[in-house]
């Protein structure tokens, strides 16, 4: 099995310009006839985030098949997280964010959630806008390192374990009931000491890591053949039911109650598509996923400059041409941040792989 599988590729690019248009709804508000014609073609678009949770689970087991090494797991997360986030954050720091508090400049630099005491799964997030979801994938790899310490061979059902059992245990003492809804992490006393631990460990929108997870099991153990009508009807159902409720507005918002459902939806449609029929390459859809983590981490900064500054031409651009120059802006910025940042970095990060891969052999040669 490829590491690189199309349809999780393009997922993962589209599912980011999707996240950046939410973020751009309101240069369409009150601009048209259609009063609110930028939260009826958006509104839905932070779905994206749980796509998302749902892609890490599934990529961090695939990539660690034939990896035992925690070392290199680790380089190869900071490394493909870090940079990119470092540059845009000190970018953020010293133009915009510089008048904030220096206490959530702080806690956004170690991904550290504004206020535990407010509605999960943001706890008012990130000074970094996106950021706030950086907390989630570093607390699910060090989950899913600490289960490969135990085990390799079930580090995902480990990891799930991991996982499930504050959420399940927390809200159940707390909150009396359990509840997969995002906003549903336990209602933990403000006086406890570990209070902004635990309201962050019993968030429901964790589980999405699992369900990607379980996708992977699911890929990759599959062994039977289904007809290629059948994976086609697959995929226009799963596309069918997501479009509905996206339109809809029905299932907008965190956790798998919501947007979580839909994503999971579409997430299983592509991959049935992808391993009976299999996606072509599309050079537009890769270059995409190839700066999707770019382009999320460093667009909502954008936007906080331009609101901030009003240079001319941002301030007499309104509606679709704004719209559209935004989007323009956040894909060249992405691409520079991509090329210049994130892939020099990224090869570094494989010379230290490198590095700990021979120190390992000449261990075990002169052992």
């Amino acid at each position: 099995m490829n590491n690189k599988i199309l349809s999780i590729h393009h997922l993962r690019g589209i599912a980011a310009l999707i996240v950046v248009f939410f973020h751009f709804r309101g240069y369409l508000n009150g601009v048209y006839a259609q009063k609110d014609l930028g939260s009826m073609l958006f509104n839905s678009g932070s779905f994206g985030v749980d796509l998302f949770f749902m892609i890490s689970g599934f990529i961090i087991a695939l990539s660690t098949r034939n990896l035992t090494s925690k070392a290199i797991f680790a380089v190869r997360r900071f490394f493909r997280i870090y940079p990119a986030f470092i540059v845009t954050f000190v970018l953020g720091a010293l133009t915009v964010y510089r008048f904030d508090p220096s206490e959530n400049i702080l806690r956004g630099m170690f991904f550290i959630h504004r206020d535990y005491s407010v509605g999960s799964p943001g706890f008012g997030y990130n000074v970094l806008g996106p950021a706030w979801t950086l907390t989630y994938e570093i607390y699910f790899y060090s989950i899913f390192v600490l289960a490969m310490c135990f085990t390799h061979r079930f580090r995902t059902f480990l990891t799930s374990i991991l996982l499930l059992s504050p959420i399940i245990t927390l809200q159940l003492y707390y909150n009396g009931e359990l509840s997969l809804a995002g906003t549903a992490s336990a209602n933990i006393p403000l006086d406890n000491p570990t209070f902004s631990l635990l309201r962050f460990m019993s968030s429901p929108i964790l589980v999405e890591f699992i369900v990607g997870m379980i996708f992977y099991e699911l890929y990759s153990r599959v062994q039977f053949i289904i007809k290629r009508e059948v994976a086609v009807f697959t995929f226009f159902v799963c596309c069918g039911f997501f479009i509905t409720y996206y339109s809809s507005g029905n299932l907008t918002g965190f956790g798998l109650d919501k947007s979580g459902l839909i994503s999971a939806v579409l997430f299983f449609g592509f991959l049935t598509y992808d391993k009976f029929i299999g996606f072509k390459e599309n050079k537009t859809l890769n270059f995409l996923g190839d700066i999707s983590f770019s382009i999320y981490i460093s667009h909502y900064v954008f936007i906080n400059m331009l609101n901030y500054y009003k240079p001319d031409f941002y301030i007499h651009t309104v509606g679709w041409g704004r719209f559209f120059m935004m989007t323009t802006i956040t894909i060249t910025a992405g691409t520079i941040l991509h090329f210049y940042v994130e892939k020099p970095f990224i090869a570094i990060g494989k010379k230290i792989e490198s590095s700990i891969s021979s120190r390992a052999c000449n261990k075990l040669e002169t052992a």
